[in-house]
């Protein structure tokens, strides 16, 4: 039942909890630690089946989430009378019996369930400091009886464990009469860098510095080098001693401003939690003590809240470093990371668009596929490409993803030595890409329309291939292939309609430069032909619009109708069209494993109901459009330049065909999906698999194999390609650059007073209140409102229907939010970091798409709920409301 930290047995962690059996660790591994025992938890064992058998505990077991904290409070009450057995009391008193007699003690918990990693309980559990012999058993029943602790219980529940097993163990260790104390992290917890230390230092004990009642001196230590790269004096008022009587007395610090720790005591305190990090083979967050000359560690635990990168992303320290770009939050408008399967398709497609200029080979190429993650390897593009390419291909990222890159001295920090032998030739490969541009793309200047009618041919037929094709029941690895290939051959014929209305855009700029109409020639892309994105807008909201789904109830009787024909002809022809288009699509839509509207017609009803149908935004913005045309017309006519503009602007309307692209490459996900479910079902069926989901954690390769191979075990497969996500699972904010050491790049957010400055995506300005939004339908955007969120992707669209204006925290010029916002001629502005944060419900906010700000305006309360009368449907075309 008491275990001392030099025990020489096998001390588990269900036995003496998370904190004690580090201290034990530590001891053994020779740490200098403050000796101490552990009172286990079958200590406590009679103080347990008291408790559960009184009245208070029946009451705590039956209360509801709001009764929790009364009930908490009956069984703390309850624990007050807890005495300890006189067998007890012996042992604990011959357990102490090799301490001094005028020794002091600290008795804190340490639960099984706290200091490990993924849950610290941080604060919840209680501590006595300076405890003489005769409070002993007092102290220990403050711990014990912090167990149930509204603030403990109600971590657990978040946590998805128990409540009614509350489980403790008890440390009492010898009190160290510090000098100094604080706490230290084995990396940076600012910016993720695991070569850096984090020291936290004050006077006296660590409680002032742990309790946050005072601001600590603050060490930043380089550990590979043993340098200390930042210092900052807090004026620290106070400090706690220990008291030689017992207790603790606080006293004014007579030398508020002076360092608590010495260059070389600090660099001792950051080797002390880089071996911590070494003998527990994670980082680790440690409170240490100074008395005297001798350091001691008092505490250590896993950090909890730090990004892991995927193995093979890690360079040793001191070693050369890589530099690498989120390709996934940046481009596609969503955080989460892809499936084994979905990731290695969306990485085979990607290489496919970029023809040998991008190339997945693992770290030695310039893309980079793991763990549901996509990324673009900086380091390896500068040696491939050249160090001055990279400002050039991420111009149209937001603005904090160039001022992050323009910030960092790439060419110093992170450019490798030699370039990788996989990377040679890879300039002829960019060369190479332009011969289809130089082949295809003339046809389109001459007679832009007859190659967009032959691009069209070109795309349904592909389409009908490859739907052909996946009802063969060919090989899926072979079908993933000629996918692949039909989506290689479509890029070729896209240069045809593509690049002569890029052409023309670049002309239009160059024609009308020095007149003042950067926001006529945005209005100029709203509502372009051949964007699907655009084209399942309009389809939505004609659906939307008929008065049976107005109104039908539910989701529920719109699916009993929809699968008996229960609505009428038109309404059941409209639905199987948009069906046939676009019930591929949807929200993270390019993860094979992410469900299509087709599966969920309750889920699909609700975003149909969810759209304004007395606001038609497409209509609108068709008549921005036409405006716009007709004012850079007579500008063009003023000029001379009429039949030039006219010219131009029939090429330059071609330029909604950019997303056709992954509209077929979507199409092909959900043709794989379909195949996917049908082999995962027989696998389940075979009992490979559990559950025919699995399919989706397995790779191409391993999927073909299983159909080969009849007696292929799955599961372990599934394992192994699940193992290294697991550590990753935390993580909801991917950062946009990191490198291979961990450092975490972010960008400033400018804000002028005048508000806060982002990249002008799409052109006017609106006013009203502010509707955040972290998952596309976890409350209703209403009419009027302006849509705050991270990113988007084309499966948001119904909700864009209803947006006054749209203001994103990550995405260029070209990510989906942003074109579907230009597409719909709503204000927009992108690459405010944080904004989610900063901005709440109901804030009565301004966003000038044209000029690229963000104003916060003061709140007035006639104004929340409904939008300024100069926002929706007032904005002109050159950008005043």
């Amino acid at each position: 039942m008491i275990l001392p930290f030099s025990t020489v047995g096998a001390a588990t962690l269900d036995q003496v909890g998370g904190k004690a059996h580090s201290l034990i660790d530590a001891t053994r591994a020779g740490f200098r630690v403050p000796p101490g025992v552990v009172l286990g938890v079958d200590f406590f064992r009679p103080w347990l089946e008291e408790i559960e058998s009184c009245e208070a505990w029946a009451g705590f077991l039956g209360s509801a989430e709001e009764e929790l904290r009364q009930s908490c409070e009956s069984v703390k009450a309850r624990c007050s009378a807890l005495q300890l057995t006189p067998t007890h009391r012996d042992a604990l008193d011959g357990a102490l019996r090799t301490f001094p007699e005028d020794a002091l003690f600290a008795v804190r918990s340490s639960s099984p369930e706290e200091d490990l990693e993924g849950s610290s309980f941080a604060g919840g559990y209680e501590t006595s400091l300076g405890v003489t012999r005769d409070r002993l058993e007092t102290a220990v029943r403050h711990s014990f009886t912090s167990v149930f602790d509204e603030r403990v219980v109600r971590y657990k529940l978040r946590r998805g464990r128990r409540g009614d097993r509350p489980r403790i163990a008890v440390i009492v260790q010898q009190q160290i009469a510090s000098d100094v104390s604080g706490v230290a992290f084995s990396l940076n917890p600012l910016n993720n860098c695991y070569d850096e230390a984090v020291i936290n230092a004050n006077f006296g004990l660590g409680e002032t510095v742990v309790d946050g009642s005072v601001t600590p001196d603050t060490y930043v230590v380089e550990k590979t080098r043993g340098e200390i790269i930042d210092k900052r004096m807090a004026a620290k008022p106070h400090a706690m001693w220990l008291a030689p009587e017992g207790g603790t007395r606080e006293t004014d610090n007579e030398h508020p401003e002076s360092p608590a720790l010495s260059d070389a005591q600090a660099l001792a305190v950051a080797e002390l939690a880089t071996r911590a990090e070494a003998h527990h083979g994670r980082p680790m967050d440690i409170e240490w003590a100074i008395q005297g000359d001798d350091l001691y560690l008092l505490q250590s635990r896993p950090i909890t809240a730090y990004l892991p990168l995927p193995e093979e992303m890690v360079t040793r320290a001191g070693e050369e470093k890589n530099i690498y770009l989120d390709v996934i939050v940046l481009s596609q408008g969503f955080s989460d990371s892809l499936s084994v399967l979905g990731g290695q398709y969306w990485g085979r497609m990607v290489e496919a668009v970029k023809q040998g200029t991008m190339i997945d080979r693992g770290m030695d190429g310039t893309l980079l596929n793991t763990c549901g993650r996509q990324y673009f390897h900086l380091s390896n593009m500068m040696s491939a490409l050249g160090t001055g390419v990279l400002p050039k291909l991420f111009k149209s990222y937001d603005m904090p993803t160039r001022n992050i890159l323009d910030a960092i001295d790439l060419k110093a920090d992170y450019l490798p030595a030699k370039k990788p032998d996989a990377l040679k030739g890879t300039g002829w490969a960019v060369l190479a890409g332009v011969v289809p541009l130089l082949r295809h793309g003339p046809k389109g200047l001459r007679r832009p329309q007859e190659a967009k009618e032959a691009y069209e041919r070109a795309a349904a037929a592909s389409i009908a291939e490859c739907r052909r094709l996946a009802g063969e029941g060919m090989p899926f690895d072979e079908l993933t292939e000629q996918f692949l290939s039909q989506f290689q051959e479509l890029i070729a014929a896209l240069m045809t309609v593509y690049l002569p209305s890029m052409l023309a855009r670049w002309r239009l700029g160059r024609l009308f430069r020095g007149d003042d109409v950067k926001d006529l020639l945005v209005s100029l892309e709203m509502d372009l032909e051949g964007n699907p994105t655009s084209e399942m807008g309009h389809l939505l909201y004609e659906l939307a619009s008929y008065h049976e789904i107005q109104e039908t109830a539910d989701g529920a009787e719109f699916a009993r109708k929809i699968e008996s024909g229960g609505y009428s002809s038109a309404l059941m022809d409209a639905y199987r069209t948009y069906l046939d288009r676009f019930g591929c699509r949807g929200i993270k839509e390019i993860d094979m494993a992410t469900p299509r509207a087709y599966e969920d017609l309750p889920g699909f009803f609700d975003q149909l109901k969810a759209i304004d149908v007395s606001n038609d935004t497409i209509k609108t913005a068709h008549q921005r459009r036409s405006k716009a045309h007709e004012e850079l017309l007579a500008i063009a006519t003023k000029k001379g330049k009429r039949k030039k503009f006219e010219r131009l602007a029939k090429q330059h309307r071609m330029a909604g065909f950019r997303e056709a692209p992954k509209y077929f490459f979507i199409v092909t996900v959900d043709l794989l999906r379909r195949r996917a479910l049908e082999l995962g079902t027989r696998f389940v069926e075979e009992g490979r698999l559990e559950d025919p989901g699995q399919i989706f954690d397995l790779r191409i390769d391993e999927i073909a194999r299983a159909e080969r191979e009849p007696n292929l075990e799955l599961l372990p497969l599934v394992l192994k390609n699940l193992a290294p996500r697991r550590k990753l699972e935390h993580v909801k904010s991917w950062p946009r650059v990191i490198d291979s050491r961990g450092r975490i790049f972010r960008a400033t957010q400018d804000d002028t007073g005048d508000g806060l400055i982002g990249d002008p995506i799409a052109p006017g300005v609106v006013r009203g209140p502010a509707k955040v939004l972290h998952e596309p339908y976890e409350k209703p955007l209403e009419k009027g409102e302006i849509l705050v969120t991270r990113a988007s992707d084309p499966g948001w669209t119904p909700i864009f229907l209803n947006a006054a204006g749209v203001v994103l925290e990550v995405g260029g010029a070209l990510q989906h939010g942003a074109i579907i916002a230009r597409e719909y001629g709503l204000p927009c502005v992108s690459g405010l970091d944080g904004v989610t944060d900063k901005i709440h419900d109901g804030q009565m906010i301004e966003v000038d798409g044209s000029n690229g700000v963000v104003r916060l305006l003061a709140q007035d309360p006639e104004q929340v709920g409904s939008a300024d009368k100069t926002s929706r449907g007032k904005c002109t075309p050159d950008g005043t409301s």
